[in-house]
């Protein structure tokens, strides 16, 4: 048996966020509470924090990733983040209650700078103009999950959708990072912010 001299290093998950103030975080909890009590949620979307995701990576070292966050984000100006009342992501015969961004803008700037768009790979042949490969581009609708997964039959029970018509503001004046294991569903760990001018 061979023993390698060397350690692995060990891969994390790391998770970039905007993290809202305490009272939105607390009406959050009390909407996902009233879910529960109306259809049931499975204990991952009971578990889960309000947030607003940006991107998640793979990497070893917490400083790499500051590092890279802080240069890109440099100069960045803190916002207001305004919450409209809800809405719902269709996805097959799932459903995503969330609480809609009256404002998005910023975060879509933000989203911008930490996720610039791919280079295109060359294409070595061309045939024709039909034969150009159609570039995708994903639209992301930035967004403060409520619950996510829950079954189309479920998600109809749903009489009163009133206790989810929240409007409320926040001030975000950082970024949040996040990790756990890579390929786990442990506990995000707190491992840094990244202070907003």
């Amino acid at each position: 048996m061979q023993y390698s001299i060397f350690e692995e290093d060990t891969i994390y998950e790391y998770f970039i966020l905007l993290s809202p103030n305490w009272g939105v975080k607390s009406k959050v909890r009390e909407m996902k509470s009233a879910l529960d009590a109306m259809i049931g949620l499975n204990p991952e979307n009971m578990k889960s924090f309000a947030h607003i995701s940006l991107y998640k990576q793979k990497a070893t070292e917490a400083m790499q990733v500051s590092k890279k966050i802080k240069k890109l984000l440099n100069g960045q100006k803190k916002f207001t983040v305004s919450l409209q009342g809800h809405d719902v992501f269709k996805q097959g015969d799932k459903r995503t209650l969330y609480l809609k961004i009256e404002n998005p803008e910023p975060i879509e700037n933000l989203l911008a700078l930490l996720n610039p768009p791919k280079k295109a790979a060359p294409v070595n042949r061309q045939t024709s103009i039909l034969d150009k490969p159609k570039r995708v581009t994903k639209k992301i609708t930035p967004h403060l999950t409520i619950a996510r997964n829950i079954a189309k039959a479920d998600f109809e029970r749903i009489a009163d959708f009133t206790p989810f018509d929240y409007h409320a503001k926040w001030e975000c004046d950082k970024v949040s990072i996040l990790r756990r294991v890579w390929g786990t569903n442990d506990t995000y760990d707190s491992v840094g912010e990244i202070n907003l001018l």
